[in-house]
């Protein structure tokens, strides 16, 4: 917990790119780099995802987001990746994509009796 008493909701990345993507599978493969990227975090903070959202902004300047909630909170790289995919699937990726994000909403962190 934030010794302020303020605690994040979740954990969040993205990446533009130099040149827009326009094959499905490459941005797949950006989202579930993105996604073991988040995992990664969500380890580091000792915290879990609850629910996995995927944004995707086209070219020129379009943003939509669409996420998926998780049977089990985890933060396990494979599970919130498989999420990610899932939430994809969601989108027309009929334009180009200038960016990707990953965020884990996070489920409320386990305080320890005495801390």
């Amino acid at each position: 917990m934030h010794p302020e008493g303020w605690t994040a909701k979740g954990r969040s990345r993205e990446h533009t790119f130099q040149r827009d993507l326009t094959d499905p599978d490459e941005v797949g493969a950006e989202v579930a780099r993105t996604a073991r990227e988040v995992a990664g975090d969500l380890r580091s903070d000792d915290r879990l995802a609850a629910r996995v959202v995927v944004k995707v902004r086209f070219a020129p300047f379009f943003t939509s987001t669409h996420g998926v909630t998780l049977a089990e909170p985890t933060a396990d790289a494979d599970l919130v990746a498989e999420a990610a995919a899932r939430a994809l699937e969601r989108f027309d990726l009929d334009r180009p994509v200038r960016l990707v994000g990953v965020r884990a909403e996070m489920t409320p962190p386990v305080v320890q009796d005495g801390a």
